[in-house]
């Protein structure tokens, strides 16, 4: 009698007899195998078989099950019969709530295929995946945890999003109603970027971190009405504060300051300015002019330079006119970076002819937003480099020599013992000379000689301290 190749059923032979117990034996076996379902895994069989009974037989069989490992063992008119499986076929086992799938060699887990997925095109979780988003999610949570060291994990949990070069993106995105309103992440390169958008299509930046010095810089500043910063080294930046009173052309010779905080190169310096709402803008017409940083203000290491005229700029180091290097453009969208600056070491921002508009000089790698600072700050800033001041004193003298007005203060600290000018433009009356003394960083004593003892005697005049590197 020959059988079918898969199942081995029995085929009816030409002119058999009793044909009927060869199809109702055939018939039986595919009762048996269809829709397989075993009662559970055993290695024997049980006390009180019932027929039609299914078994899964496991190692090591023994008794009416012995040498039948792996077999299905069916229970037909009283007696066992042993189905050998083959690649493919799948049972379910009642006791385990479990699916089985045979692999050719042993039965294993059939959720296994679903637990240990690989190399899929597309997957979507409640959503439709495409070609752009090919793992897409819809879900109002989602849990990623830590395998526990209990579970032979570390008990760590980490992330991981990889991107394939430096000039690309690799970032989390925040949408509302589809729309991009928070980004995070190395966002076209290797430096850490926070950006907002209040429409998904203009984007700003609100924080970079620096990937080689861990400095933050916030591109995007903090508004006109923010606390005083200090991110910008650069004093009068808004050229707003002018004690010398400089008006028109302005021509310096070398190292000769006009507004304050500004200086001539060492060619000298011819420059005009010009006044619109808040902002003041100086146009160079000859030589250069030098914003000069004392070294306190440095720290070491990278600077960004970058203004919103047309001048270009170089940044260098030291005392007098020893700058080097070949002027560059220094905009807000590609500052001028100054890398590998010596700390606490005097350093200079020298512009050649062209306009200076909103400079700023500031730690990091990346150029913020200008930094305004009100001007009741800023001038106390420059007052710490130059100020100037009226003296003046009325009275009887009770001496030749007349220490009018006791200790004088200066409005701040300033930088160091400033040299003082001789008073002039002043009014005296019975005053043979006048003089200053006695001066420190915090002040000074102004002198008078008198006509004669005891005569009244009256003093007006100005002026003027200069601590300027």
């Amino acid at each position: 009698m020959t059988e079918t190749t898969h199942l081995a059923l029995p085929y009816i032979d030409a002119a058999q007899a009793q044909k009927h117990v060869t199809h109702n034996e055939a018939l039986q076996l595919l009762d048996s195998m269809t829709q397989l379902s075993v009662i559970d895994r055993r290695a024997s069989p049980p006390a009180s078989p019932e027929e039609g009974d299914r078994h899964l037989v496991v190692a090591t069989a023994a008794g009416g099950f012995a040498g039948k490992e792996q077999m299905i063992a069916a229970r037909h008119a009283g007696a066992w019969v042993f189905l050998a499986p083959k690649a493919g076929w799948r049972a379910y086992v009642e006791s385990e709530e479990e699916l089985l799938l045979f692999d050719g060699s042993s039965w294993i887990d059939a959720g296994l295929a679903l637990r240990e997925l690989a190399n899929l095109s597309r997957l979507g979780v409640g959503a439709t995946a495409d070609a752009v988003d090919r793992l897409a999610v819809k879900t109002n949570a989602a849990l990623l945890a830590a395998l526990t060291v209990a579970e032979g994990g570390a008990g760590d949990m980490r992330l991981k999003l990889e991107k394939e070069a430096a000039g690309d993106t690799v970032s989390q995105l925040y949408q509302s109603n589809w729309s991009g309103r928070a980004e995070t992440g190395l966002i076209g390169d290797d430096n850490f970027h926070v950006k907002v958008s209040a429409d998904g299509t203009i984007w700003r930046e609100a924080l970079i971190v620096d990937r080689t010095s861990g400095r933050v810089a916030f591109p995007s500043g903090m508004g006109d009405g923010a606390p005083v910063g200090f991110r910008n080294r650069l004093r009068n930046a808004a050229f707003a504060i002018n004690q010398r009173g400089v008006a028109g052309t302005v021509t310096l010779a070398a190292g000769q300051y006009g507004h304050d905080g500004v200086k001539a190169g060492a060619a000298g310096a011819t420059y005009t300015f010009s006044s619109s709402g808040i902002d003041t803008s100086l146009s160079i017409s000859a030589g250069s002019l030098i914003l000069p940083i004392e070294a306190a203000l440095i720290e070491g290491g990278a600077f960004a330079l970058a203004h919103e005229g047309t001048s270009q700029a170089r940044v260098w180091q030291g005392n007098g006119f020893a700058g080097s290097g070949a002027y560059a453009a220094a905009s807000r969208g590609a500052p001028l970076l100054a890398s590998g600056l010596i700390a606490n070491a005097q350093t200079n921002v020298e512009f050649s002819g062209g306009s200076i508009l909103r400079p700023q000089f500031e730690p990091g790698a990346h150029a913020s937003d200008f930094e305004r600072r009100p001007s009741g700050v800023e001038l106390a800033l420059c007052q710490r480099y130059f100020t100037t001041l009226s003296v003046g004193w009325a009275g009887v003298a009770t001496a030749i020599y007349q220490f009018a007005g006791g200790y004088i203060p200066f409005p701040v600290h300033m930088r160091a013992t400033p040299t003082a000018s001789a008073p002039t433009g002043g009014v005296g009356y019975n005053v043979v000379d006048e003089f200053v003394d006695l001066i420190s960083q915090s002040g000074f004593r102004y002198l008078i000689r008198a006509a004669g003892e005891g005569s009244f005697t009256s003093a007006n005049s100005i002026v003027t301290f200069s601590a300027e590197i």
